[in-house]
């Protein structure tokens, strides 16, 4: 085992970096520089050819994908590369090194960042093990886990912490609140227009903050069958609809929804399931469960306003409330 002497650890006066840590920091880049120019090659020669070597793939969305032994991870790059299926990266950046070195393992922890070819940003979480061969520093293990990616954005939405300040927001999600009918920011707060919606969005902003752990979620799933994903109903507009505010949680984070709920049709289903919704009762349900008042429910769906008013009107019948404000609130807690 290689000692190390006290003048390769020495501190560069700027970075803070030793010349061995920047050696590593240059390989683990190079690995991430081969991989988006798809060569096969160029990337293989960063990696310890060995059965003891892991490739660690982790999102939201995609899941868990582990690979174990260099001939798995080797042929499964390769595939990647040939089927185009490489991330299409404009920019990229690997902040925030955190090494130990000891004889010939290193071990490093660093923030990622990128810039994808659609104007999405990305966000991970890395680690990587080195060894010393003969030739430099090579990977005998790489996790990476993408705290937001598309998948996890499918949805219009603005990333908050348990005050409602804004920590992440893509441009349109700005755009969009600079005009949205219930939210607005002020100091970098999301807040509502109006005093008592705003007092019951920031409540919802605490209770969410309360499954901000691991462990709280893990909890929430376990008892619940599902991630974190409630509505907030904030009151009545003008219009006569009911603005709602549609919060989850993931990655530590609370996020607001811009453009509906994309579990909406679950619980809608669960709760026709439940009451005994007719089918143009639930369709009635749904569009004033997105905020449209009776009018616009009625022209939403093509038929008359008698009609809608007795859709809603069963709909009191059966589900015991007589507001719409109150319809919401209990057809969006079922599920």
């Amino acid at each position: 085992m290689a000692v190390m002497t006290l003048a390769s650890r020495a501190s560069h006066p700027q970075t803070g970096h030793t010349a061995e840590d920047a050696a590593i920091i240059a390989a683990i880049r190079e690995e991430t520089l081969a991989f988006l120019a798809q060569d096969h090659d160029r990337w293989a020669r960063c990696w310890v050819h060995s059965p003891r070597t892991r490739d660690i793939y982790g999102s939201p969305f995609a899941g868990l994908n582990v690979l174990s032994g260099w001939s798995d991870i080797c042929a499964n790059m390769k595939r990647v590369f040939e089927d185009g299926l490489a991330c299409q990266k404009t920019d990229f950046r690997q902040d925030g090194h955190r090494i130990s070195v000891e004889g010939n393992i290193a071990w490093a922890v660093f923030d990622g960042w990128a810039l994808t070819r659609n104007g999405e940003t990305e966000e991970t979480f890395e680690t990587r093990i080195l060894e010393r061969q003969p030739e430099g520093w090579k990977i005998v293990y790489s996790s990476v886990y993408l705290r937001r990616d598309n998948g996890a954005r499918s949805a219009l939405s603005v990333a908050v912490d348990g005050t409602g300040q804004i920590v992440w927001a893509c441009d349109r999600a700005l755009k969009v609140l600079k005009t949205h009918p219930y939210f607005t920011v002020s100091s970098g707060k999301v807040r509502a227009h109006r005093l008592d919606w705003d007092r019951t969005l920031q409540q919802a902003f605490t209770r969410a903050a309360a499954y901000h752990g691991f462990f709280e979620v893990y909890r929430f799933a376990e008892e619940n069958g599902g991630p974190v994903c409630f509505p907030a109903v904030l009151g009545q507009t003008d219009e006569g609809g009911v603005a709602v505010a549609r919060l989850s949680v993931r990655d530590s984070t609370t996020y607001l929804q811009l453009d509906g709920d994309a579990d909406l049709d679950r619980r809608l289903t669960v709760a026709q399931a439940v009451f005994g919704l007719s089918d143009g009762q639930l369709r009635v349900a749904r569009h004033i469960a997105d905020g449209d008042s009776l009018p616009e429910v009625a022209t939403a769906l093509g038929i008359s306003i008698n009609t809608a008013r007795t859709h809603l009107s069963r709909l009191y019948e059966k589900t015991g409330v007589n507001a719409q404000t109150a319809l919401v609130r209990l057809l969006l807690s079922v599920g």
